[in-house]
């Protein structure tokens, strides 16, 4: 039995801020990131806000990692960037398949929400697409082009 529409974007998001989290707490504890266990917490649980809780997470880890020093925060930054831009795939990969869209159409999806409304836009694109995906699907698709009369 499948799970209901409205719980699988939760649990996707657990999914994709745990992803999140191994990959930050990588670079916190190769760094030597002060505080690393809290700035780790502080990841996961900002990670369980579509979007924004990334952007959250990752300012904080900048200006930590200003605090030791310009190149280590530098660094931070390009790496936190890589892993925001994966993120996309990420969610595609995972919320597409959560409500039956294939990654492509919904990466396109969340590129198109947030050019649209920027991060409003992002965190409601997988929802808009499954409403038009199940409300077009109520229609009877048309007969293919000269398979009416043979």
């Amino acid at each position: 039995m499948k799970a209901a529409a409205g719980g699988a974007p939760l649990g996707a998001q657990i999914i994709i801020s745990c992803i999140n989290t191994v990959l930050t707490a990588i670079f916190i504890l190769v760094v030597g990131l002060p505080h690393a266990a809290v700035v780790i917490g502080v990841t996961f649980l900002c990670g369980l806000l579509p979007i924004i809780g990334n952007l959250i997470s990752n300012t904080i880890i900048v200006f930590l990692a200003a605090a030791m020093s310009v190149k280590i925060a530098f660094a931070a930054l390009i790496f936190l960037v890589a892993i925001h831009k994966l993120e996309y795939f990420l969610n595609s990969k995972i919320i597409g398949r959560r409500i039956n869209s294939p990654m492509w159409l919904t990466l396109i999806g969340l590129l198109l929400g947030e050019r649209l409304a920027g991060i409003p836009g992002m965190i409601l694109a997988p929802v808009v697409l499954h409403y038009i995906k199940v409300e077009a699907s109520a229609y009877p698709s048309l007969p293919a082009a000269g398979a009416e009369g043979a």
